[in-house]
């Protein structure tokens, strides 16, 4: 977390408390764990966040056919 971050959020509690004076420990304290809280859980900004699974890869219609798992059977090359 950045201080200008941590600062804007402090900031914008003070004004959502009206403004009150003599609270600015409080109030960075109350943003550094809004932000603590915030980075570390999965929410955008985390490190979590920012790795994320790699997503299903779709099957194409226009795949060739050679592409495509097909099942294997057995063939006889003798005949009867």
């Amino acid at each position: 977390m950045d201080e200008e971050t941590l600062r804007k959020t402090a900031y914008r509690i003070w004004e959502e408390q009206g403004r009150p004076h003599g609270q600015d420990f409080e109030h960075w304290f109350q943003a550094q764990a809004e932000l603590d809280a915030f980075d570390s859980d999965g929410l955008p900004g985390s490190i979590a966040s920012s790795v994320a699974p790699p997503a299903p890869q779709k099957k194409s219609r226009d795949a060739p056919a050679s592409a495509e798992k097909k099942p294997r059977t057995k063939t006889s090359s003798a005949k009867k």
